[in-house]
């Protein structure tokens, strides 16, 4: 099995944007709950979705030195890549959804 360089790489800007996008977004939360005075420590959950979602890239690149010598009689070697699709996707998970929760708090303080 051969990887595409163009698509990995790709991707692997993408996530660097969207990271990066994570990052502006707690800092721009962070002002936004300085302003409503509203101390609170939300502004951590982009910052943690961020983590996450560079796990989650981690687990994407690993198994990619698994498919030059990728043998598909080896069920090891593809449960080890079931496993780390599977990391991979609880990462990109977890960075959306706690990203959301920081953004659905931060929405109700300011619609009442």
């Amino acid at each position: 099995m051969e990887v595409s360089i163009p698509a990995e790489l790709l991707f692997a800007v993408a996530v660097a944007l969207f990271g990066l996008s994570f990052l502006y977004y707690s800092r721009i939360l962070k002002r936004l709950l300085a302003i409503i005075r509203r101390p609170s420590v939300i502004w951590v959950l982009p910052l943690a979705g961020a983590i996450f979602l560079g796990l989650g890239a981690l687990f994407h690149f690993l198994p990619l030195a698994i498919y030059p010598r990728l043998d598909p009689s080896r069920t090891d070697q593809l449960m080890q890549l079931c496993q780390s699709r599977s990391m991979e996707a609880v990462g990109i998970f977890l960075a959306g959804f706690i990203s959301i929760i920081a953004g659905l708090v931060y929405t109700r303080w300011t619609s009442r």
